[in-house]
């Protein structure tokens, strides 16, 4: 399935995302933080049912690995909440990131071996995501995605622009439009 696979990004599921960046930057010297409010998605099916999932996030590099802060923006299923509950005091991995060069194949692979896929989304730039629901099996989710020029051009930003930070403009304004 994923074997000579290394993960791309680490993701955490918080509260409050500036609040988890400005945290994360203390402890670990990371960012900038790319904030993405109330992420649109041009398609979005949950558990293989439409889906108005409504959420935020945070991207910084964290060494070799982009790091994802989450936040759920309100009640309702979701793959955030499968994994902690939305209220929960508990702040916690989510998921881990990889990049395949077939998603599509990956998720089979994984749903013959028991871990269905619980999200398929598309931004409205085109980056496809696929979510496989392997918390029994690692307490966490799977995220794949497939290498393509835009989501790599996302990748290398977040990357460059950590290599440069000063500490200064910590939280960024960013979208996938």
């Amino acid at each position: 399935m994923l074997l000579g696979h290394t993960p791309c990004q680490i993701a955490y599921l918080v509260p409050d995302i500036r609040v988890a960046a400005e945290r994360h930057a203390r402890m670990f010297g990371t960012g900038p933080f790319y904030v993405v409010d109330n992420i649109q998605l041009k398609s979005c099916e949950y558990r293989g049912r439409p889906s108005n999932w409504n959420h935020s996030a945070a991207f910084s590099q964290w060494g070799d690995v982009m790091i994802e802060l989450m936040q759920q923006n309100g009640p309702g299923a979701s793959v955030l909440n499968d994994v902690i509950p939305t209220g929960s005091s508990r702040i916690g991995m989510h998921h881990m990131a990889y990049f395949v060069k077939d998603p599509a194949a990956v998720v089979a692979s994984f749903a013959k071996q028991g871990y269905p896929l619980a999200l398929h989304c598309e931004l409205p730039n085109g980056i496809e995501v696929f979510m496989v629901d392997t918390v029994a099996l690692y307490g966490h989710m799977i995220e794949l995605y497939a290498p393509t020029p835009t989501i790599m051009a996302f990748y290398d930003l977040v990357r460059e622009q950590s290599k440069i930070f000063d500490g200064k403009d910590l939280i960024r304004t960013a979208s996938f439009d």
